[in-house]
């Protein structure tokens, strides 16, 4: 009778132990799943930051072009590009809540520039020293020359930098 009750009590323990190690298996490949998903929400997440950050650099009132007190969509001033890289340096404190670390530039492509003719301006450069990844954005614009009443074509490049 002791023997019986002493294989039922081993055959106990070997039905616990295999449940446990099937247990520890399971919990381990749900955290890795979970992980995973984790890693994917995170550049998801950094992926909309950045293109947040590309939206509100394309409509900064400080650029926009305006006819007759109406907003121009797609379109910047090229006399307000010139002066607005002093303005956004003074302010950089207010404008890092904007635009946190990044890198906001307008080139001209089309038509092709004359010579001594500026065609790249740096809007704001916030670059940390030491960054995981970065994303770039590039917008096309219309820069809008007042004084000749005449269009160029351009890109908005901005990149976005996280730590």
């Amino acid at each position: 009778m002791g023997k019986k009750s002493q294989i039922q009590m081993g055959e106990s323990i070997a039905i616990l132990f295999i449940f446990f190690v099937l247990l520890i298996f399971g919990f381990v490949f749900y955290m890795n799943i979970m992980k995973g998903s984790a890693k994917v929400e995170v550049e998801e997440n950094i992926q909309l930051k950045a293109v947040g950050i590309a939206q509100k650099a394309s409509f900064l009132p400080e650029l926009q072009c305006s006819e007759e007190n109406v907003r121009v969509e797609d379109c910047i001033d090229r006399h307000k590009l010139e002066a607005v890289h002093n303005l956004l340096s003074e302010n950089n404190i207010y404008y890092f809540d904007i635009f946190e670390f990044s890198n906001i530039s307008v080139r001209k492509v089309y038509p092709f520039p004359e010579v001594g003719e500026t065609i790249d301006w740096e809007l704001y450069d916030n670059v940390p020293g030491e960054f995981t990844s970065k994303l770039s954005t590039f917008i096309p614009v219309s820069l809008f020359n007042s004084t000749t009443k005449s269009y160029d074509f351009g890109i908005l490049a901005v990149e976005v930098y996280t730590k």
